[in-house]
């Protein structure tokens, strides 16, 4: 019989998630870590689907979380290309997938 493999979170991950339930910000999470900036706003956004922050503000500016949720609403869609087009490549699309993945998790 085959066994089956599981899969452990990395150290590296772990690590990270340790950080962002602090609170710690993205780029002191990638100079602590020794990941790319986009891999760390990617664990960003798995840590907020499986931890389920109430609020983003450590990461995301509030203003921003507002402005990408009331486009995300509006558009009617979850996909990150229309939402960032609606704001001119203004928003970068690592926050808008973190907003959208926070908003995913609220009930």
């Amino acid at each position: 019989p085959r066994r089956e493999r599981v899969r452990k979170p990395s150290d590296t991950k772990e690590t990270a998630f340790e950080l962002f339930a602090k609170g710690t910000g993205v780029e002191q999470v990638t100079a602590t870590t020794g990941r790319a900036l986009s891999t760390t706003w990617g664990y960003l956004a798995e840590f907020i689907q499986t931890h389920r922050p109430s609020s983003l503000d450590p990461w995301i500016d509030p203003k921003t979380y507002r402005t990408v949720a009331s486009a995300v609403q509006n558009l009617g869609t979850p996909y990150l290309k229309p939402v960032f087009e609606q704001f001119d490549g203004k928003v970068p699309y690592e926050q808008i997938r973190v907003v959208i993945a926070h908003l995913k998790c609220q009930p």
